[in-house]
């Protein structure tokens, strides 16, 4: 029990049972996972998607885009200046998780989801000069990639765990 005599549900948290050194090497090896995943499925679309493309049922439309800017394509005019800004971000993620440890398993597949998707899509602008979208989701606008869906997945679990832990009052 923790809280006094509050009972828990579930595992208890990796703070609880690892220590900060263990909780990184997850948090950043899960990161270096999704990287890799995001890679790997990049190739694999380029080597099977055909030059015109492909519709799949109503919801699913892949092309090859090819995007020197963040969404949109804005600020594609600026891809040296999207480089450092996305090095900065990443690094001061890096920095805070390094610092302090994610103390529960939401706030370590958060971080691991938001360092690895924006690591998989930093790898795509030193290799190709530009991030490699594939996937457009009707009714949604733009392409994107499966690094750019985990930074979305990180950015909401950690929004969620957050406020999940709030003091209520």
């Amino acid at each position: 029990m923790t809280n006094g005599d509050a009972p828990t549900i579930g595992p208890p948290p990796p703070s609880d049972v690892l220590s900060p050194a263990v909780r990184r090497a997850l948090t950043f090896g899960l990161a270096g996972l999704v990287a890799a995943l995001d890679q790997v499925v990049k190739v694999i679309v380029d080597n099977v998607l055909p030059p015109w493309g492909a519709t799949v049922g109503p919801l699913f439309d892949f092309q090859r885009v090819y995007n020197p800017g963040v969404n949109f394509g804005l600020l594609s005019e600026f891809p040296q200046v999207v480089i450092v800004a996305t090095l900065v971000i990443g690094v001061g993620f890096a920095g805070y998780a390094l610092s302090r440890p994610p103390q529960r398993w939401a706030t370590i597949g958060g971080f691991a989801l938001l360092l690895g998707g924006g690591f998989g899509n930093l790898i795509d602008r030193f290799r190709l000069g530009a991030v490699f979208d594939y996937l457009n989701i009707t009714p949604f606008v733009g392409y994107l990639n499966l690094a750019d869906l985990a930074i979305g997945a990180g950015v909401i679990l950690l929004l969620l765990d957050a406020m999940l832990r709030r003091e209520p009052g």
